[in-house]
């Protein structure tokens, strides 16, 4: 949580641009309105950075917002002008910066981001799975997506997501457990030994503020690996799964959200997911499948290597675009290329 002195509402980005804004705290930035998004949230330009805001509910397209710059960790924070001096007492000089001060969570948050940061630009955190999904190929395709959803799912990504269904009556208990951070739980004693030597590197490398306050984390010390998945998948807003799908077959999966930032300034794209599948088959050899799902419906993107392999996607369609629309998907567009290298 942010705790501040007589707060104002704080005014997130969604996700930081990549060439992060020299603006200092305290900086008075006009800001254009440029689009509403279709989340509840805002595509605003400042300076020439189009950006994704929570802005109140009754800003309109066109509207023109006078903001103050508050901080860049862990993200991009501004505050509206206007409700400063109020927020204040009206006892805030016109000119005086926002007096926010960091909670000890949040600086712990702020370093596991940095130190993501120091890692790697913005790039997705891989899921690596040792253990095979599949005994062997799939037979029953509902059985393979089956699969990919109970990885995703108990991936512990979304684990605090699921323990609010939990509270709400919408998830099993047992459910939770199956998850990386269930299993540290008070009610499974002794079930944390997994998840310890996985993240023992992680603990190990820890220091500075994490060092420091690690008497104080706001998460449990073994999950501190997890965390910074969380946090890396958030700010990328794409999710990595490696490993083998069945025994002696490897796949790489990709989940993202594609924001409406990507159209660029005055071309709003409405976000959608988009997934894709690579694989190198024995047969076919190295493939990969994309879907894009947008309101209207699915786009489907199919490449491969081998010139006989993309004619015969190409001959199989049909057979495609009808097993789709048959399980209630709408097809919009479907392509097969063939590239000297899949992806």
């Amino acid at each position: 949580m942010l705790i501040k002195t007589s707060a104002p509402p704080l005014i997130e980005v969604a996700q930081t641009p990549l060439e992060e804004p020299l603006w200092v705290p305290g900086q008075r930035l006009t800001a254009m309105v440029l689009a509403n998004l279709p989340n509840g949230r805002f595509q605003v330009q400042v300076g020439d950075m189009a950006l994704d805001m929570n802005l109140p509910h009754n800003t309109q397209p066109g509207d023109q917002v006078e903001l103050t710059f508050v901080s860049n960790q862990p993200r991009l924070t501004f505050a509206l002008t206007r409700d400063l001096p109020a927020a204040a007492g009206n006892n805030l000089a016109v000119d005086a910066k926002p007096q926010v001060t960091l909670s000890d969570s949040v600086r712990y948050l702020g370093a596991l981001l940095q130190k993501i940061s120091d890692q790697a630009e913005a790039q997705a955190a891989p899921l690596n799975k040792t253990a095979p999904l599949l005994s062997s190929a799939p037979s029953d395709i509902k059985e393979f997506a089956t699969s990919l959803r109970n990885t995703l799912s108990q991936s512990g990504l979304f684990y605090e997501s699921h323990q609010a269904q939990w509270v709400a009556g919408e998830r099993q208990l047992t459910d939770l457990r199956q998850e990386p951070q269930g299993k540290l739980s008070a009610l499974n004693p002794g079930a944390g030994a997994e998840v310890a030597q996985k993240n023992a590197s992680v603990s190990m490398q820890s220091e500075g503020l994490l060092a420091q306050n690690a008497s104080r984390m706001p998460v449990h010390t073994e999950a501190v690996a997890l965390v910074q998945q969380q946090l890396q998948t958030l700010d990328s807003r794409q999710m990595v799964w490696q490993g083998q799908v069945w025994q002696g077959q490897p796949m790489e999966w990709r989940v993202e959200e594609r924001s409406a930032r990507e159209g660029g300034v005055g071309e709003v794209e409405m976000p959608h997911w988009q997934t894709s599948l690579r694989l190198h088959l024995p047969r076919l050899g190295d493939v990969q499948a994309t879907l894009a799902f947008i309101p209207q419906g699915l786009r489907i993107d199919l490449k491969a290597v081998d010139a006989v392999t993309a004619e015969a996607m190409r001959g199989a369609q049909d057979k495609l675009r009808s097993s789709m629309e048959a399980s209630g998907l709408k097809v919009l567009a479907m392509s097969v290329e063939r590239h000297e290298k899949a992806g």
